[in-house]
């Protein structure tokens, strides 16, 4: 049996409000600051160097997409603020537990909710749709 979570008070509200502001502050390619590119190919270099730099760029195209995709997540919930619905379970409606917002305050579910959503996620192989990235994953074609 569920318990019946209580909602989040002025004082929790605002230290998650807070928190959120934080963490997209703290975000390294937030305001275009962060590590550079380069793209160029290396006049002289050797063929290791060439995949040292590209090794490299790599990493960085991946961690600034990562950004990129947690700063909309941020900017989400902060626009649940304004509306007064965020703490609120995108699946159920219930309140989300204050120490569950505090531990991610980007979450969209309760935690029963995102367990079950987990568990039908890691259920259906073929065609499940990722609840993180909002599609469709198809893994048929790793099938042959």
């Amino acid at each position: 049996m569920a318990e019946k979570i209580k909602a989040l008070s002025k004082k929790q509200i605002e230290t998650l409000r807070q928190k959120l502001l934080s963490e997209k502050e703290s975000l390294v390619f937030n305001d275009g600051s962060g590590p550079t590119l380069d793209l160029s190919l290396a006049n002289g270099g050797d063929d290791v160097e060439q995949s040292i730099s590209d090794y490299n760029n790599s990493h960085q195209l991946r961690f600034r997409n990562r950004e990129v995709f947690y700063a909309k997540k941020i900017d989400r919930a902060l626009k649940k603020f304004e509306v007064n619905e965020y703490g609120l379970c995108s699946e159920c409606g219930c309140w989300i537990k204050f120490e569950r917002l505090l531990a991610r305050p980007t979450a969209e579910m309760c935690i029963l909710c995102k367990e079950e959503s987990e568990r039908d996620e890691s259920s259906c192989f073929i065609g499940r749709q990722s609840k993180s990235l909002g599609r469709v994953v198809d893994l048929t074609g790793m099938l042959a």
